[in-house]
């Protein structure tokens, strides 16, 4: 804010009482604001709670965020009909604020529980046609944009996605149709839509919605700039790229990310990051200075993280102890891991990671080792992650091990042939 004093002819004019509101606000409010660190701090948050709420109003930005909470809670406890029947009927839930509260949940359900975050944005695409007068119809034209695109992003992570690309062509057209001018608004969408593209192995489209999404963020006007979400952008670009087998791409992403984090906002998002770049570093064989970052990661594993990340963690450890030959420490990290993910029946990650032991005894000449982990196999094919391509795989990889057929060049083929064919984890990564 500016501390410029106001000019005679403004003064004149306040006291006056014919000063222009949008001249005070923006010549003389700031300059007031300046002396009182409260009054400041007041304003901050009004804005903060209008970026939030996606409302430009100030009175409708504090008044629903405070009243939409009670409100949303009224509905939980209602089955789903009821609570789509009370959308159609009740005035007070048709309002800005319940339907962002809505938005906001079933993205954080996504997820955990798709199913409800399917039915959380469903109920805001309902309530949001009941908008009336007291809201721009354009802004309203961007709320039913965002709903649409949330109830796309459940979808997708349900793998459904051609009735994700059905709520995407609503939230285009609703976007179409606004003149709103909200890049943000356009920004969401495109980030939930480089999502969808990314499931389905789209990545070069992926990646150039993400690019469009960072340049909103990074280096738009400076109203739409945020800092932060061009950063998550970028990890989510870098996601991305390790997706598509190119961890060499993801590495300056990330560290081109994390100064723009604010740690406040999403702490979990640094842990993915890290995390990220710690299996990156791994994977293209910079084994020593990934070795540097594990103590950092696992602090941050212990302060944000949940048992699962460790778990990832402990493995990564091993494939750092492989590449720099501490073989004997590399076999006890994997073992571990193949034992945690069977015990959270992950099939998937636990033939990636035999995989691992498979080279490591592969490349010890270790045939009566190989035999065993043929065995302990079996797991992964029961699991609904291993779709038929990766079970034929499998199969064969196993018939290798009782044959003692098993060689280096073998084992590491299956290995990036299973690490391509996996279905995309949800973003962040490892939550």
């Amino acid at each position: 804010m500016t501390s410029a004093h106001p000019t005679l002819e403004q003064m004149a004019k306040l006291l006056a009482g014919k000063m222009e509101y949008d001249e005070f606000l923006q010549d003389v409010l700031p300059h007031l604001l300046a002396k009182c660190e409260t009054c400041t701090a007041l304003v901050r948050e009004v804005q903060r709670l209008q970026r939030e709420i996606g409302h430009w109003d100030e009175l409708v930005a504090v008044h629903e965020s405070r009243e939409a909470p009670e409100l949303v809670a009224r509905l939980a406890g209602l089955p789903y009909e009821a609570q789509l029947q009370r959308a159609e009927e009740e005035e007070s839930l048709h309002a800005w604020g319940v339907c962002d509260l809505l938005l906001k949940k079933s993205r954080a359900a996504a997820a955990t529980d798709p199913h409800r975050a399917v039915d959380l944005a469903t109920l805001t695409v309902r309530l949001s046609t009941h908008l009336g007068d007291a809201y721009d119809p354009e802004w309203v034209l961007d709320l039913r944009a965002r709903a649409h695109a949330h109830l796309a992003n459940a979808h997708r992570v349900l793998g459904e996605f051609r009735s994700a690309e059905e709520s995407f062509r609503e939230a285009d057209a609703f976007l179409g149709r606004s003149l709103s001018g909200n890049v943000r608004v356009e920004a969401e969408v495109l980030s939930f839509k480089a999502s969808l593209r990314r499931a389905q192995r789209r990545f070069d489209e992926a990646l150039e919605l993400l690019d469009r999404v960072i340049a909103i963020y990074k280096d738009g006007d400076p109203e739409d700039r945020d800092l932060h979400l061009a950063g998550r952008t970028l990890v989510e670009k870098a996601y991305a790229e390790i997706e598509k087998c190119a961890p060499e791409w993801a590495i300056p992403l990330l560290r081109e990310a994390e100064p723009l984090l604010d740690r406040e906002r999403d702490p979990r998002l640094l842990l993915c990051l890290r995390h990220n770049l710690l299996d990156s570093l791994a994977k293209v064989g910079l084994f020593a200075e990934a070795d540097t970052l594990v103590p950092e990661v696992r602090a941050l594993c212990q302060e944000v993280g949940g048992g699962l990340d460790l778990v990832r963690l402990r493995w990564v450890e091993g494939k750092i102890d492989f590449g720099l030959g501490r073989l004997e420490s590399a076999e006890t990290a994997f073992r571990e891991v193949q034992r945690e993910f069977l015990n959270y029946r992950l099939g998937y990650d636990v033939a990636l990671v035999s995989l691992d032991l498979a080279l490591l005894y592969a490349q010890e000449d270790r045939t009566g080792a190989l035999k065993r982990l043929a065995v302990e196999l079996i797991p992964a094919f029961e699991s609904r992650e291993v779709h038929r391509e990766a079970m034929a795989a499998l199969l064969m990889f196993q018939a290798a091990c009782e044959e003692e057929r098993v060689t280096v060049q073998l084992a590491r083929h299956l290995a990036d042939f299973l690490e391509r064919e996996r279905r995309p984890a949800p973003f962040p990564a490892h939550s």
